[in-house]
């Protein structure tokens, strides 16, 4: 599909696309739909000559930015290059040190527009992976009978991100994790019924009470056995003391 300037009116019918670029001046030939995208490593953005007006041998000046969002709520990430000369002695590729984003997916594109807004060009939808190279599951496509692509919302983040499935075990408590970091499923653990906690802590101080009382009796019941025992021998030795002076 080609087309000449993009006019306002023209703008979001040209953005449906999802599987092929949409050009305007230049012909995005990489990225394109298939191509992944790694943190922190250099890759190529290339272009031809989209054989429509303006020609590149016109040395148009654009600038090339990474994008998300929606077809019609199109957000930009980043300037990837700017004042870029096309045609006779100028360039047909450039370098870019891709960022860190979250989340991964195929939800990024580029936008090439000249600096005087009179003509646009968009690469459709590529994919940009987490840190280990996980290219998530985001691949928004137009729903059936819409002519809206919903895309996605990512974002440049400095530091790298991991992508990891929510897993949830059968009859786990699931607690909600803070925004962009996934779900982990915890062992569910049972509270305790009203009222049982402290009916334990009153049993564990009546048995302290218990345990008291009996050392208390068993001291009694002893020292009563022992002052038997020394009475006992206190008359036998009077008896035999009288015994002995009557003799």
């Amino acid at each position: 599909m080609k087309s000449t300037t993009i006019f306002a009116s023209l703008l979001l019918a040209s953005t449906t696309a999802l599987l092929r670029p949409i050009h305007g001046f230049v012909y995005p030939e990489t990225p394109f739909g298939a191509t992944v995208w790694k943190p922190n490593t250099e890759v190529t953005i290339s272009w031809s000559d989209d054989k429509v007006p303006p020609l590149l041998s016109t040395k148009p000046v654009f600038d090339i930015f990474l994008m998300t969002g929606a077809d019609d709520h199109q957000k930009k990430l980043a300037t990837i290059a700017t004042n870029v000369q096309a045609g006779p002695g100028g360039v047909s590729s450039v370098k870019y040190h891709v960022p860190n984003v979250s989340p991964p997916g195929q939800i990024y594109f580029l936008m090439f527009q000249t600096k005087d807004n009179k003509a646009t060009a968009w690469a459709t939808r590529f994919t940009i992976t987490d840190a280990a190279g996980n290219p998530g599951t985001l691949r928004p496509v137009i729903p059936a009978g819409g002519k809206i692509n919903p895309g996605g919302n990512g974002s440049i983040v400095l530091a790298p991100v991991e992508f990891k499935p929510a897993t949830f075990a059968a009859g786990a408590t699931v607690h909600v994790a803070s925004a962009g970091i996934p779900a982990i499923a915890a062992p569910a653990v049972a509270a305790p019924a009203s009222g049982t906690l402290r009916k334990q802590q009153t049993q564990g101080k009546d048995n302290e009470e218990s345990d008291i009382m009996t050392a208390s009796v068993k001291t009694s019941s002893s020292s009563k056995t022992n002052i038997v025992k020394v009475t006992s021998a206190v008359l036998i030795l009077a008896v035999g003391l009288t015994q002995a002076l009557v003799v």
